[in-house]
């Protein structure tokens, strides 16, 4: 009964194993991601970007397919001035205003327990199926 005792205590402290296995993204992770996002994507660095992923993301895209992604996405926004903070969204994901050199677009930011990008993508049109520049498992 104490064991049974003691570990719901520690699953309500949030030190059980359940806590150890996954733990909970900082306060800070998303928007510290985005800093290190929108540096790699103005010095135009295909393998940083890459090393920002997630695995499932690593595995679908190349080093060489996050270059080409990089290149298609450069061509719609030029050099990303400034980031947002996110409009709206959790820990693991936001809306973000990018203010760039063409326009003012939208980016989706969604990431994993890691820290990691899972879903990113930067458009004029949230709606539209096909998106120029975005990384995502779908």
């Amino acid at each position: 009964m104490r064991i049974v005792l003691a570990l719901a205590a520690a699953l309500v402290a949030g030190t059980g194993p359940a806590a150890r296995a996954e733990s909970p993204l900082g306060p800070h992770a998303l928007t510290n991601l985005s800093d290190a996002l929108m540096r790699a994507y103005n010095d135009d660095d295909a393998a940083a970007m890459h090393g920002l992923l997630a695995p499932p993301l690593r595995a679908r895209y190349t080093p060489e397919a996050v270059r080409t992604a990089l290149t298609r996405c450069r061509v719609l926004t030029g050099d990303i001035f400034r980031l947002s903070t996110p409009s709206w969204g959790a820990r693991n994901y936001g809306f973000f205003a990018v203010y760039a050199e063409t326009a003012v677009f939208e980016m989706i930011l969604e990431i994993g327990p890691d820290g990691r990008i899972l879903h990113w993508v930067i458009t004029d049109d949230v709606t539209a199926d096909e998106q120029q520049c975005r990384l995502s498992r779908s």
